[in-house]
């Protein structure tokens, strides 16, 4: 309720989220075993690089993103908003 007091319409809202992938992603911590029986896994370790997207999704679709190799700090989270998102924004009250 208190963003529909802010805003007027849906299509002036963009959200963005930060996710991250790497060879080790889906890997399982967690397993199952017999009662009374220790669980064990045999994986191979992989040491890899960790990409992170950063995207920006409106209500036709995600409108821009960076692929990002490493994590994500804020300096670089602020560049990411003044270089590919800033730009395609209107002023208030616009879309």
């Amino acid at each position: 309720n208190r963003m529909a007091d802010l805003v007027q319409h849906p299509n002036q809202l963009m959200f963005t989220d930060e996710a991250s992938r790497d060879r080790r992603t889906q890997q399982r911590k967690f397993g199952y075993a017999l009662k009374g029986r220790r669980c064990t896994v045999r994986r191979h370790f992989v040491c890899s690089s960790r990409i992170t997207i950063l995207p920006v999704l409106t209500l036709e679709g995600i409108i821009t993103y960076d692929l990002i190799p490493g994590p994500v700090n804020s300096e670089r989270f602020l560049q990411f908003l003044r270089e590919l998102v800033i730009p395609l924004t209107n002023p208030y009250p616009g879309p």
